[in-house]
């Protein structure tokens, strides 16, 4: 039987021992009660290649909750045809996802350049879209100009920390102990590089 989740992964990073991979849970109506979730690297034939990583969620889930994790596998590279899973589970219920680690190769994930460039030479150039060219490929592709983000994402609040930034800074320098003065100095110090 089926939780009342939504459970998506996104291979954010493909190293040749490792992957990044981000999961989004995201209740399907209202809040979900769940005992754990667990992600795992696979081979081609279903044998296990690392681990199985267990997340640090139990609970009840209400609203949407993405985290971003690394699997690193036993071996010194990860074969072709690999596959995480992903796994929420209550009690007996539960619901799964796949994702496979190979680089992808749709015309979307190269026209969104979701992985990192990271060029050999120096004298590689990259240039920017102009708006207008940017415009014609959206009237073919009308998904360049959706967010980037998990489709079950209606639900989430992005909540803006920058109001709070003072008070946390604040909370960092009792913690590490900064006295008041050498407070101001660092402040004014972070301030000019802000600045420049």
């Amino acid at each position: 039987m089926a939780l009342a989740l939504t459970i998506e992964l996104r291979l954010e990073e493909r190293n040749p021992n490792s992957v990044l991979v981000s999961v989004l849970l995201a209740p399907s109506s209202g809040s979900t009660r769940i005992d754990g979730v667990a992600l795992q690297l696979f081979t081609r034939q279903g044998e296990a290649l690392s681990s199985r990583m267990l997340l640090p969620i139990s609970g009840e889930l209400a609203q949407p909750m993405l985290s971003t994790l690394e699997l690193q596998a036993q071996a010194d590279v990860i074969p072709q045809g690999c596959r995480v899973q992903g796994m929420a589970w209550n009690g007996k219920d539960q619901v799964e996802a796949y994702i496979p680690t190979d680089p992808f190769t749709e015309l979307e994930v190269h026209m969104r350049g979701r992985r990192r460039i990271d060029p050999d030479e120096d004298d590689r150039l990259l240039e920017w879209v102009l708006p207008e060219e940017r415009e014609k490929v959206s009237r073919d592709f009308p998904w360049v100009n959706e967010p980037r983000l998990p489709v079950a994402t209606d639900a989430l609040q992005v909540v803006d920390h920058e109001e709070d930034e003072e008070e946390a800074l604040d909370e960092v320098l009792d913690e590490l102990g900064i006295d008041a003065e050498s407070a101001e100095w660092l402040k004014d110090l972070m301030e000019d590089e802000e600045g420049t």
